[in-house]
């Protein structure tokens, strides 16, 4: 599933906790039967859902990939008129679980996001989604919100929904490692002189990267993470 490119990637500390975390949450809770993955991408995590009878991922046609994951296009496109109306093209109640990851951000409207995931899946299906809290602009313009836990809660309180698990990734460390390889990202494009620059450099914050997968847990702040993982089950 993973290739060579995930362990020199720029973005591998979130990369790393986002798979640590899933893993931990299937072998805890597998999910069985159908699966929606929702803003699937490359559907990136399919492989760890080895439980489940179907997975289905839908996205937009133009959707971002990712090069650190095998590929695998999504089984559906939204509809014309979703960004009007917000509305997943399945009826109430649809698939056993729903998965969402690293897409709450680029929601224009992410409580409806929420809202129809909770509204397809089936009672006691369970939904599993991550958000950022700590992280620069990214796949501009479409990105909008940041979210706290508790935010996150409190969402899909309103729908409704029993919060099972909520895993903090990262801390302190992680999250200034991650804004500074960000922000050396966005100075590479400036000028040929910054592109080179930043290759030569670059080893050393990816050292520091998997430093910090250390540090974290050495000095761990509970204010201070680079993302959430959440898993709910709708009641």
């Amino acid at each position: 599933m993973i290739n060579f490119k995930f362990f020199f990637h720029p973005h591998f500390v979130i990369k790393y906790y986002l798979l640590k975390d899933i893993k931990f949450i299937l072998g805890n809770y597998p999910f069985k039967k159908d699966l929606l993955d929702v803003g699937c991408g490359d559907k990136p995590y399919k492989k760890l859902f080895k439980n489940v009878k179907s997975y289905k991922g839908i996205d937009f046609k133009n959707y971002s990939r990712n090069d650190t994951y095998a590929a695998e296009k999504p089984d559906i496109f939204f509809p014309k008129d979703y960004l009007n109306t917000f509305r997943l093209p399945f009826v109430s109640s649809s698939f056993d679980n729903v998965v969402a990851f690293q897409v709450l951000e680029h929601h224009p409207d992410p409580e409806k996001m929420i809202g129809e995931i909770v509204r397809v899946v089936k009672n006691n299906g369970l939904i599993l989604i991550s958000a950022p809290f700590i992280w620069s602009v990214h796949e501009e313009p479409n990105d909008y919100y940041r979210f706290t836990k508790y935010c996150l809660i409190r969402i899909f309180k309103r729908y409704n929904c029993e919060i099972i698990e909520l895993k903090q990734q990262g801390s302190f460390f992680s999250a200034l490692i991650s804004l500074s390889v960000n922000f050396l990202m966005e100075y590479s494009n400036k000028n040929i002189a910054f592109y080179f620059l930043s290759i030569l450099i670059y080893p050393l914050f990816l050292f520091l990267s998997y430093a910090c997968l250390v540090l974290d847990k050495i000095f761990l702040s509970k204010k201070i993470a680079l993302n959430y993982l959440i898993l709910a089950k709708k009641m």
